[in-house]
């Protein structure tokens, strides 16, 4: 009897300790990945944390506990590459070099069996599929630019502000050729949401196999069979929005809006606003300050705003489990697991009409035929969407359809404990049905398993197309600018 060779499977995740919903993704895939006995699990990092506080933040954040005997840390010195502060300038130029760059010193270091790409640096790909010769796996959270980005730009030549949009024009243009290319060196894509699958099957239109992987979400951790039966409302009259602290989660537009509703609100009867987040150095630290201080300029009573920084799993837990409103307001949100867990934990969502929350989450439900329909009403709605002048899509128009965020709140308030009731029903209903762990873990299995199938490419075959995949790179490019 012989025994099976052991396999490296390589998760490249330069952020692996951030705490966020992509770090989600990535430890439940590594749970999973671990699963089959062949395998061991290799993490790309540039975290600069010991491992074993790694695995502690995992389990307090996500309260996921890994077999720390099979799992390795390959600790990189170059992430810096890849941060957007490093790159003033041609910043998707920048990054998409430096991510060469740092999969470069991670195969380096490690050569992995297969590749996983759970965090999303595309233009790496070539790369590794030339120098490794391995399956590659990429789960994609959201494009790295798409023809939204460039419909936007307004180039001209009868203008200083034309020109420049012109020139950003041509740049994104030939960015988004190359980009097209690098999803042809990828075995498997999967998306995160209905939005980001969309645009992948746009862009990466030679690649066929794209299909929506939703992200672990623990929705049968949250829902019990009491939950869905349940007919009074017990909650606290608070609002939670759980999110990392940074700019583009519109914390800002958040206090902005709710200073706005409690001008014409009874402040007894308001509801309290709850932050929640972690941080990640000292410009989130300092971001929370602004926050704090904006609120503070806009008179809303300490009474009526928190912010809590890091918080333990099981203290965020008792949040979600109190709370009656769950707030997201990032425009275009390509998924949003905190508005999962909003819903499965039984707060009715507030969230922007854009992407993942409107796409997939909080979508009309019937809960007498038990799934999701197309019809919008009263007796199908599981919470509520708001859009703001702010947005970077927004038409004048749109809140004639969708109304501010302070109007939310004040719609939200009004409800009757019966109405709350309801929405939430649905809503878990729906959640449970389509975001779960036990749906996330099967199909990932599924994946690992297939891919586990593959047979490494033959070295001097990969470098012999590989270097030919890279001259119709080059002769692609050139034509574009002719």
């Amino acid at each position: 009897m012989t025994t099976r060779q052991i396999k490296t499977y390589g998760f490249f995740h330069p952020y692996c300790n951030a705490g966020g919903g992509g770090e989600r993704v990535l430890w439940q895939a590594v749970e999973n990945t671990l699963k089959l006995p062949h395998i061991r699990v290799a993490v790309y990092t540039g975290d600069t944390d010991s491992d074993d506080a790694i695995f502690a933040n995992v389990f307090k954040r996500f309260n996921i506990d890994l077999d720390k005997q099979r799992v390795d840390f390959i600790h990189l010195k170059y992430r810096w590459l890849v941060d957007p502060k490093t790159w003033p300038f041609l910043t998707l130029l920048g990054q998409a070099i430096g991510s060469m760059v740092l999969a470069m010193e991670a195969m380096l270091q490690l050569r992995a069996d297969v590749w996983l790409d759970t965090m999303g640096y595309p233009f790496s790909y070539p790369l590794v599929w030339l120098w490794l010769g391995a399956p590659i796996v990429a789960y994609v959270h959201f494009p790295v630019i798409s023809d939204d980005m460039l419909g936007k730009l307004q180039p001209s030549v009868t203008s200083v502000s034309g020109i420049k949009q012109l020139v950003k024009f041509i740049y994104w243009s030939l960015f988004m050729n190359v980009y097209r290319l690098v999803g042809l060196f990828v075995d498997v894509v999967l998306t995160n949401s209905s939005w980001t699958q969309n645009h992948i099957r746009d862009i990466w239109i030679l690649n066929n196999n794209v299909s929506i992987l939703y992200p672990p979400c623990s929705t049968e951790k949250f829902i019990t069979e009491k939950d869905l039966t349940e007919s009074t409302w017990t909650r606290g009259n608070t609002i939670v929005s759980l999110s990392q602290f940074r700019p583009e989660k519109r914390h800002d537009l958040i206090i902005e809006q709710y200073a706005e509703f409690l001008k014409t609100a009874t402040l007894k009867s308001a509801p309290k606003l709850i932050l929640i987040g972690s941080i990640r150095d000292t410009a989130d630290e300092e971001y929370v300050a602004f926050l704090k201080q904006k609120a503070t300029k806009l008179n809303i009573p300490e009474t009526h705003i928190e912010f809590i920084l890091d918080a333990k799993y099981q203290d965020m837990l008792a949040h979600l489990r109190r709370a009656s409103f769950g707030l997201n307001a990032m425009w275009n949100e390509h998924f949003g697991i905190a508005v999962v867990e909003y819903v499965a934990s039984g707060l009715i969502p507030l969230v922007h009409a854009s992407a993942g929350p409107l796409l997939d989450i909080v979508v009309p439900w019937n809960s007498d035929l038990k799934k999701e329909t197309s019809e919008w009403s009263i007796e199908t709605r599981t919470g509520f969407f708001f859009k703001d002048v702010s947005d970077p899509d927004y038409k004048e128009g749109d809140n004639s359809k969708f109304p501010s965020l302070a109007e939310v709140f004040v719609q939200a308030s009004n409800l009757t404990d019966e109405e709350k009731v309801s929405i939430t029903k649905r809503g878990k209903e729906c959640v449970l049905a389509k975001f779960s762990d036990e749906k996330f873990d099967t199909s990932f299995i599924n994946v690992v398993k297939s891919v586990d199938t593959l047979k490494a490419k033959d070295k001097r075959l990969g470098i012999l197309a590989g270097a030919m995949a890279i001259v119709g790179i080059f002769l692609k490019v050139g034509k574009t600018l002719v």
